[in-house]
């Protein structure tokens, strides 16, 4: 039954006359039987409403979109913007886009109803802001708006065409590099290519799972829970990458916070040197590199496949200065690691040029299968060859999949909107650099981990 939804590219709410204004949604999903399962529940939410709509507004055609669908002929399909000359050509009378995350439920009459009383070049949703200049954000030194997605986005035709057309004059998008927040540089793409600013509506747009009366939309995100899956503890590998000189420095921090939840569970510190104040050390090589940290990572990935019992399933590669929520990430595990014999990575992703890849700061999460196959078929160009970036481009070589979990983090808390963090409960975050780094647990990770299953490898 689920299958028959997705076959189709989109669904039609539509009145039976032809003369009509298209009305698109546009759900930024991935190709996950997890998440397509919370995509089927919101598409039926969507679809449960047409009636109403139709009743109220008989012209109006309302089409439902997954950003998944285009991710095997869009490039960067994952970062919005390149969606919108192919859903302005799709689409001949689209009138409004409206972006939303799987979690997203809306009011659908009232979000029709309030677009009708806009003007025509509208950007508009739940704004954020930097309290201060995020080095996700480039350290911009912009105040603007940035949408939260979560609550949902709302953008004119005539805004879409006019940056299509500016983008095909100066090739703006090809200019890009990096892509790392796609929410923030939508906004500031949006409003350098047109000149529309986002409009800050959160009073209509709404991010909290508990809505006021007056919400048109609201994000009903709840946390990961898989209970039924058989992955425990015992069936993770943890490998923190470190090197001597922090030893004392990060490690010891490690000890004092999420460390102390692996009682059961297997990790190593891979380092360039033993250190008789700590237990589980490895050192497979004595190099170490100031950046890139390639080989290192390629070696840690031979020790897992090669040396590692087999009943431990998946591997999380951390740096020495990651925080982690070991509870929530076994929970994010069972419900993303659904078959063993199809390799799967999972991680926060970052793009760079044409190709996404897990960032290695927030921690990277493979199954077996991944890692033979990464082993197998890539080597490093480098040993201080970026780790995370070429892992990406292996993927996609190999068409691994790489899923992105929002809940990980390549930053520090301080990068990243209050208003944005509080609807999710955190998995990891990266950096200790002026920072109480066992208040920052406590206060946005610190769990308690749930493992009743006790047996031993």
């Amino acid at each position: 039954m689920i299958l028959r939804w997705f076959l189709l590219c989109y669904i039609s709410i539509q009145s039976s006359g032809t003369d009509h204004d298209d009305f698109i949604i546009l759900f930024l999903s991935q190709p996950h039987a997890y998440l397509l399962s919370q995509l089927h529940d919101a598409t039926r939410l969507i679809h449960s409403q047409q009636h109403p709509l139709t009743q109220i507004f008989p012209h109006i055609k309302v089409s439902i979109v997954n950003s998944h669908d285009y991710a095997n002929n869009v490039t960067n399909w994952y970062s919005i913007y390149p969606l919108f000359s192919t859903l302005l050509t799709t689409f001949n009378n689209l009138k409004f886009l409206f972006i939303c995350e799987v979690e997203t439920r809306v009011n659908l009459v009232k979000l029709v109803e309030f677009s009708k009383s806009l003007s025509r070049s509208v950007f508009v949703g739940h704004g954020l802001i930097n309290a201060q200049q995020s080095i996700i954000h480039h350290y911009s030194i912009i105040k603007d708006y940035y949408p939260d997605p979560s609550a949902g986005i709302l953008i004119s035709s005539d805004v879409l065409a006019l940056f299509v057309e500016r983008d095909r004059q100066t090739s703006y998008s090809l200019k890009i590099g990096f892509i790392i927040d796609t929410k923030f540089e939508l906004a500031k793409m949006i409003s350098e290519l047109t000149e529309v600013k986002m409009t800050d509506r959160s009073d209509l747009f709404c991010n909290q799972r508990q809505p006021s009366p007056t919400c048109i939309t609201w994000n009903d995100w709840i946390t990961y829970s898989c209970r039924s899956s058989n992955i425990r503890l015992i069936h993770i590998y943890f490998g923190i990458k470190t090197f001597y000189d922090f030893h004392q420095q990060r490690v010891s921090l490690l000890k004092r916070t999420w460390l102390s939840s692996l009682k059961n569970v297997n990790y190593n510190l891979f380092s360039n040197k033993k250190d008789p104040s700590f237990e589980n050390i490895l050192v497979l090589n004595d190099e170490n590199t100031l950046i890139g940290h390639c080989h290192k990572t390629f070696s840690l990935l031979n020790y897992f496949n090669n040396t590692i019992n087999d009943q431990q399933k998946y591997l999380v590669v951390v740096d020495d200065d990651t925080l982690v929520s070991v509870s929530r990430l076994l929970s994010m595990i069972q419900c993303f690691m659904l078959n063993d014999d199809v390799p799967l990575v999972l991680g926060e992703r970052y793009g760079y040029s044409t190709y996404p890849y897990p960032t290695a700061g927030s921690g990277m999460i493979f199954n077996r299968q991944a890692v033979k196959l990464i082993i197998e078929k890539c080597s490093c160009p480098e040993a201080n060859t970026p780790d995370d970036m070429y892992i990406g481009i292996c993927l996609q070589q190999l068409t691994i999949p790489l899923i992105h979990i929002k809940e990980l983090h390549q930053a520090q808390t301080i990068a990243y909107s209050s208003d944005w963090l509080k609807h999710q409960k955190p998995i990891s975050f990266h950096k200790f650099d002026n920072i109480d780094v066992e208040y920052i647990y406590k206060t946005h990770l610190h769990e308690t981990v749930v493992d009743t299953q006790k047996d031993e490898l």
